[in-house]
C-alpha cells in the first residue's frame, strides 16, 4: 500500500473497525490486525464496500512474531493505535460477584467466576501491555527517522482505580497507561506524540460513547499540534462519567 499509513492492532467489531474506518477515510493506507481470519475476511470485505484503502492481517497482539509479521508485510506507519486487551470481569482471590457485566445497551461481557490464576495474568499481560511495547518498538525506529509519527493506547477509567469485577483487567490498563507515560517522556522530544486515550464509559452505538464519536476523537488526538501533546486524554463527555458501579 502506498501513501501514509496507519495501522490498528486489535480490529474488533466496536471501536477497533471504527478506528479503520476513520484513519481511512482520513486518507490513510489503514492496516489492521485481529486474531480471527474470519473476522478479518469479513471486515475487509465491508471496507472495501465503502471503497476504503484498507489491509487485514490475522495476527494474534500477544504473540511477537505475529507482531512482526504485520510490520514485514504493511511497512512503516506513521500512525500506531493499540487496541488489543483482553475484556473478562474477574477478581484475584475470590470468585466473581457477578455471572455477567452489563452496561448501558452494550452488549455484556461473562465473567471469569473462579480468581485468575497467575498463568491467566501472565497471558492477559501479553495482550494488554507486552503486545503494545513490541509494536511500539517496532514502529518508533521509523518514525524518530522521520521526525514525526503518533502512538494511541487504548485505556480506560480503570487505569484510574481498580472496580472489584475487573481486577485483571483494571490492572493491565494502569500498566499500560504506565507504559504510555514512558514512552510518552521517551519520544515526544523526538517529534513521536504517543497519548493513552482513557475512555470513560461503556461504548455503545447512538449514544455519547458511540465508537465513531471516539474513533473521531482519536483522529483529532493525532491531528492536534504539537504543544498540545500530553501522555493522557481522558474521552470524558460528562462530569460524572467514569464512576465505579460496585462503589
Amino acid at each position: 500500500m502506498k501513501g501514509a499509513k496507519a495501522l490498528v492492532i486489535g480490529a474488533g467489531p466496536g471501536l477497533g473497525k471504527a478506528l479503520v474506518r476513520r484513519f481511512a477515510q482520513g486518507g490513510y493506507a489503514t492496516g489492521f490486525a485481529a486474531r480471527r481470519a474470519e473476522a478479518v475476511a469479513d471486515y475487509q470485505a465491508e471496507f472495501e464496500s465503502q471503497g476504503l484503502a484498507t489491509r487485514g492481517f490475522v495476527a494474534d497482539a500477544s504473540q511477537p512474531a505475529d507482531t512482526d509479521r504485520v510490520f514485514e508485510e504493511f511497512g512503516a506507519p506513521e500512525v500506531l493505535i493499540y487496541n488489543a486487551a483482553i475484556i473478562e470481569p474477574s477478581r484475584f482471590v475470590t470468585p466473581s460477584g457477578i455471572s455477567e457485566a452489563q452496561y448501558s445497551s452494550a452488549p455484556g461481557w461473562k465473567a471469569h467466576g473462579e480468581p485468575v490464576s497467575v498463568e491467566y495474568l501472565v497471558e492477559s499481560f501479553r495482550t494488554n501491555v507486552a503486545g503494545a511495547l513490541q509494536a511500539a518498538q517496532r514502529c518508533a525506529p521509523s518514525m524518530i527517522k522521520a521526525g514525526k509519527g503518533t502512538i494511541l493506547l487504548t485505556g480506560g477509567v480503570l487505569a484510574f482505580g481498580p472496580w472489584i469485577e475487573w481486577g485483571a483487567v483494571s490492572l493491565g490498563k494502569a500498566a499500560l497507561r504506565s507504559l504510555g507515560h514512558s514512552l510518552f517522556k521517551e519520544l515526544s522530544p523526538l517529534g513521536v506524540q504517543v497519548a493513552t486515550v482513557a475512555i470513560h464509559g461503556t461504548m455503545a452505538k447512538g449514544t455519547v460513547y458511540d465508537h465513531d464519536l471516539v474513533a473521531d476523537a482519536y483522529w483529532r488526538l493525532h491531528e492536534r499540534p504539537r504543544d498540545e501533546w500530553a501522555p493522557d486524554f481522558h474521552f470524558k463527555p460528562d462530569a460524572d462519567d467514569g464512576r465505579d458501579p460496585d462503589a
